[in-house]
């Protein structure tokens, strides 16, 4: 047997265990007669709606009127799990339940030899918050049953880490460069597979010193704050530049991955001003072909050479068709272009009308 077949295989075991066990519990919970009811022998309504008003019973969780089987899981009751057991430091105090840590100590991204806590800093104090010590490890199965091990803001499940002194990049192995290189200082990092941020009246991004603080605000360490530090998105934890083949006949181009957000407004000034200038050569075309029909006209008229006039002729006419209605049908085109992507009124109005940045 494979191990991608002995996985689903105890995948489908323990789903199986898991079934058996809920239908053995409502099979008792049946049988026994001590399903809750909607009414209780005081003749008190028990329905969810009242227990959403009334809640349950004071005595309900150290009586309840069913029984499960120890370690089962179901209904938030204990479980068994592996035990993982965190190396704590001398100067850390832990609160924990299962695989889940709050640790209090010092900066300390891995083992007690790192971060800032292992080299004396007095200024370094830590809150870690961790669920699924190394659930990554070993390609997703994590460690042996009893294993004691260190921080790994790599294989942990999740962690929100918030240090008063931390080189937080380097610590998540955030990749970066001459642009977004930072120096230690206070941070709070936030890791997991899936992290949503939600605001039910909107979602601010600021960076900076606050507005109107009196004294200025400074950082953590006393220190000068930029008018405007940088907002980076980073998809990819790639910040490298590469060289793109430009051909047999062009040279290699740079292509820098990290870049500056367009703003929204200034690229539709830009392209309204581009939108002018094709107006302008497009009027430029026409009163060429104008003056050139004239022109046609003029020196058409030869009585020595019969064949000018016909010429001329057959050039005036079709010219109409073939460049002038060309010519109106580009600027009918740029028209609407620039309705459709350079206006409020466009479907395709470039600007966000929810997401600003500065």
């Amino acid at each position: 047997m494979t191990k991608k077949d002995k996985k689903i295989w105890s995948k489908e075991k323990f789903s199986a265990e898991r079934r058996a066990i809920v239908e053995d519990v409502y099979a008792k919970m049946k049988g026994s007669g001590n399903a809750r009811s909607t009414t209780t022998s005081e003749g008190i309504d028990t329905t969810t709606e009242s227990a959403v008003t009334l809640g349950d019973p004071s005595d309900y969780y150290d009586n309840p009127p069913y029984v499960l089987p120890d370690n089962s899981g179901l209904y938030h009751t204990d479980v068994a799990t592996p035990r993982v057991h965190y190396k704590r430091a001398k100067g850390e105090k832990i609160i924990k339940r299962k695989n889940a840590y709050i640790v209090l100590g010092r900066d300390r991204p891995s083992s007690n030899r790192s971060g800032w806590g292992s080299k004396g800093a007095i200024n370094a104090a830590s809150i870690d918050l961790v669920v699924g010590r190394m659930a990554g490890a070993r390609d997703g199965q994590g460690v042996d049953d009893g294993t004691h091990v260190d921080n790994s803001f790599s294989a942990d499940a999740a962690r929100i880490h918030i240090s008063q002194m931390t080189d937080i990049d380097k610590n998540f192995g955030i990749a970066t460069n001459e642009i977004t290189a930072a120096p230690p200082r206070s941070g709070i990092g936030i890791k997991a597979d899936l992290v949503r941020v939600i605001g039910r009246e909107g979602v601010k991004i600021v960076t900076g010193k606050c507005d109107g603080c009196k004294p200025a605000e400074k950082n953590s360490m006393g220190g000068k704050l930029l008018p405007a530090p940088r907002i980076i998105l980073q998809a990819g934890n790639n910040v490298e530049s590469r060289m793109v083949f430009g051909g047999l006949f062009n040279t290699p181009e740079k292509y820098n991955n990290l870049q500056g957000v367009a703003r929204g407004e200034n690229v539709v000034e830009s392209l309204r001003d581009l939108a002018e200038i094709l107006d302008e050569v497009m009027s430029a075309l026409i009163n060429f072909l104008l003056l050139q029909q004239a022109f046609n006209g003029a020196v058409g008229v030869d009585p020595i050479r019969p064949w000018v006039p016909t010429a001329a002729g057959s050039f005036v006419a079709l010219s109409i068709p073939w460049i002038m209605d060309s010519i109106i049908q580009t600027r009918t085109n740029k028209t609407l272009w620039e309705i459709n992507h350079l206006y409020p009124c466009g479907y395709r109005f470039i600007p966000s009308r929810n997401v600003y940045s500065t």
